[in-house]
């Protein structure tokens, strides 16, 4: 909960942040958080604020009370509630993104593919834009 506090005070812009589960794919280990939906973070855009050890353990009890019930889980057939979700993120360990604003749900997931050789050579072996159907769970990808 500590790390999540300190992204969001150093990010209030930030409207949507990303949870991944490590060992997932596909979408399947994602789970997300728009903080326009807990009124409590949402406020603190729109003051200003004293950024220190208070303000954290404000959000933490923000964040207690609120993630149960504001976080979604595109994949609830994995993971049921967020007690869940979160143990399996704690066990096996993942990663929280911030989402870019101008994300569009269509068409906005560009990865690339590529090989570091041993002599440090660089290959690139091709690139992708990802397509959702639904939130943050791949669909297809669309190849150039």
């Amino acid at each position: 909960m500590l790390s999540l506090a300190k992204l969001i005070v150093n990010n209030l812009y930030v409207h949507t942040w990303l949870f991944k589960i490590d060992d997932e794919f596909n979408g399947r280990g994602h789970a997300y958080l728009n903080i326009d939906l807990v009124k409590p973070l949402a406020n603190l855009r729109k003051k200003p604020i004293q950024i220190g050890e208070g303000l954290i353990e404000q959000i933490i009890d923000i964040l207690t009370r609120f993630l149960p019930k504001k976080v979604v889980i595109p994949m609830k057939p994995l993971y049921h509630s967020w007690a869940e979700y979160l143990q399996a993120f704690c066990r096996v360990g993942g990663v929280i993104e911030a989402v870019p604003t101008c994300l569009s749900n269509q068409m906005a997931s560009p990865s690339i593919a590529f090989i570091v050789e041993p002599d440090g050579a660089v290959k690139l072996l091709g690139s992708v834009d990802r397509f959702s159907a639904k939130e943050y769970i791949n669909s297809g990808c669309f190849f150039p």
